[in-house]
This record gives C-alpha cells, structure tokens and sequence, in this order.
C-alpha cells in the first residue's frame, strides 16, 4: 500500500499567515512533510484571533491567541516556533534551521525576507538545495510588488468579482466576505512547491519559486475563455472554447436545474425551453433537454445535503485542541490508495515546539531556550498593567 505521508522526511520552514501561505503549509503537512511555523509573541499568525476578537478581555491573551477555529483548520499537522526574526541571535537560528531544509515558504509583501537579511541568494549560501517559495500578492516583477495585499483586492482586481452574478437577472453579486484568491494560491503553491523539491533531489541546487496570488486568481477567472477567444480572433486563429453561458432554472416541483446553453441557440429557443422546464417536474425537465442534446445538471439545494461533511464520510476530522478541547475540523480534500491524510496533531500553541527545534534540532541550551518563554511572560505580565 502506498503510504499515505509521500513528502514524510520533508522539512518545511513556514514564514508566513492568515490563509493562503497557512493553507499551503496544511497540504504540505498533510503529506507527510515537517513543516515548522515561525511566529513570535509580538507578532504572531493573524488568525490565530480569527473569530474570536470579541473575547478580548474576557479571557487572558495566552488563551485567546490559541482558541480560533479558524487558525486550528489552517494549521494541524505542524510544530510551532517562536523566534524574533529581527533579533540576530535568532535570525541566526533561524539561518542553521535553513541548512537542514528543503523548503521555506512565505507570503510577505515582495522584498520582506531580503531586508530581514534572508533573502534567496543569503539562504542559498547556507543550502544549495534550498527551495524558497514566495507566495506574494502581486510578485516581485510588478509595479505593485510593494504594496500589500488582501484577498477580497486580489480576486476584485482578477476580475473574479466581476463574473459572480444573480443567474436570474445576470445583476453583478460579487463576493461579500468569502474570496477564491487565497485557496487557488494555495493551490498553485502546492505542485509549483512539490516540483521544485524534485529538481533540487535530482540537481542538489535548489531555486526561488515566486508566485503572483493576482495572476493565478486571474488565471481562474470568469471571463477568460471569452477574452482568450477575442484575442485569437484578432490573431487569426480558430479556437474551441465554449462560448455559451450558463443558467439555473426553476421546475415546477421547487427543484432547480443548471442549463448550459449552447453558443449557436437563439434567444426565443431559449424562452420556449425556459417555458416548458418551468411547467414540469425536475426529473421531466432534465429528459427534456436531453432531447435538445443540451447540458444539464441538478442543482441540490436542500440543507440537509449541502455543506462540509455532506460528499463523502470523513469530510470532518475530529481533533482535540489543547486550548479549545474537542472539535471537528475539515479534512484534506484527497485519498492515498482509500485513505485521508491522517491528523497526526492538532494546531500548534504559539512556541510549543521550541524545545524540539531549538533544542533537540539546534542544540541550544535550557537556559537559552528559557530566555525565550521568559520573555513571554513577561509580555503577559506587562500586558496586565
């Protein structure tokens, strides 16, 4: 049987937060890799409140930075360090973590790393074969490289946005609270990140993977195949894309079907289509358009079969969160030869894996391991003031 941990013996540095570099870490640890998340108390994971901004005050801060769901269904599977990257004595550590690595991954605004004095060229002295990945909003050759980025910007400059629109009235929704920009980053991360490891395997060099979180947004959007096919028409070239639409349209039983109408049908075959679906049940509706040899799918809608948990069993894992104790939180989208990627921990607690990095890994004493925890109590105690 093959394993279900393929990247086990991987070892990923994570420098990065919120959603589409945590998320990027999550499938790395996923499959097995070993990826170390690097926060510090005066500035940790953004998420690590996601959710609970309204406890503020109501439960000590050690505890609050350790209770968003949010954060522990973004970060299972991973060892926490906490390590000041602007002190050099940790920078330091930090640097002889790098030269027992594969890949370091961050989505700071371009240029972040380089002036932390960790940028690809000082890494690559330390390891040859290291991979460095930048997950950045717009990518270091943009003119837009320095400004930061958040993903409802990304997916409404992509263009995304634009194609979200009411099926009945083809009015533009757009996307209130919820955007694709950060899971599709995550995503291209994930085989770009993958391949890269590969070639340094094979070479012994590794490489600086950039990714520009707007293009690979804009690579999804709705309106590409249309402009694509504008821009081959221009050139001269025949193409193959569907320049159909689509529409969702209700049966007579309150069941609803998705129609995808075909380049070449005209306006009133379409209303008279539209007409005879409305007056019959879904199951009549559907035979119906496949006698005009048109697409059709059924859309669900019924609560009780919709939402995370509904596709398949073990969709939600259970976990027990040392903080929050028992919750479920949304597996790993995939199976290894019928298995899901196994929840091997919870979400790490900010600086829970010191010892094991610092010390069992770099070899620093207890007492310079200690300096570290004492600081951070002496945050807490300051913050009682």
């Amino acid at each position: 049987m093959t394993s279900t941990l393929p990247l086990k013996g991987i070892r990923v540095i994570e420098l990065c937060w919120v959603w589409s570099g945590p998320l990027l870490g999550q499938f790395l640890a996923d499959l097995g890799a070993e990826v170390i998340k690097v926060e510090w108390f005066k500035r940790y994971d953004l998420y690590r409140t996601r959710g609970v901004e309204r406890m503020a005050g109501k439960y000590p801060e050690r505890m609050r930075r350790e209770m968003s769901h949010s954060f522990h269904g973004l970060n299972r599977n991973k060892i926490g360090l906490a390590v000041d990257l602007k002190d050099p004595k940790h920078k330091d550590a930090l640097v002889d973590l790098v030269a027992q690595s594969d890949l370091i991954i961050e989505n700071f605004t371009s240029g972040t790393l380089d002036r932390l004095g960790l940028g690809y060229e000082n890494l690559s002295d330390v390891n040859k074969a290291i991979v460095l990945l930048s997950l950045s909003g717009f990518g270091a050759s943009s003119r837009l490289s320095q400004m930061r980025a958040y993903g409802l910007v990304l997916s409404a400059l992509s263009g995304m946005e634009a194609g979200i629109l009411d099926p009945q009235d083809a009015e533009f929704i757009g996307s209130p609270t919820f955007v694709a920009s950060d899971p599709n980053a995550a995503t291209y991360g994930l085989f770009a990140a993958i391949s890269a490891i590969i070639g340094a395997r094979k070479t012994g060099y590794g490489s600086h993977v950039e990714i520009s979180q707007l293009e690979a947004v804009a690579h999804v959007a709705e309106n590409k195949d249309k402009e694509l096919k504008n821009f081959a028409n221009t050139l001269g070239l025949k193409t193959t894309f569907d320049q159909g639409d689509q529409e969702m349209v209700p049966c007579l039983d309150g069941k609803y079907i998705c129609v995808a109408w075909p380049e070449n049908i005209s306006e009133q075959e379409k209303k008279y289509i539209r007409n005879e679906i409305t007056i019959i049940e879904r199951e009549a509706a559907q035979k119906l358009i496949d006698n005009f040899k048109i697409k059709v799918v059924s859309i669900v809608e019924q609560s009780s079969e919709i939402g995370a948990g509904a596709s398949t069993k073990g969709t939600l894992i259970p976990t027990v969160h040392p903080v929050t104790g028992p919750e479920d939180i949304v597996a790993a989208p995939w199976w290894i030869d019928g298995q899901r990627a196994p929840l091997r921990k919870a979400a790490p607690t900010l600086g829970e894996g010191n010892d094991y990095v610092l010390g069992t890994l770099l070899k620093w004493s207890q007492e310079e391991r200690t300096e570290i925890s004492l600081f951070d109590l002496e945050k807490r105690f300051a913050s009682k003031k």
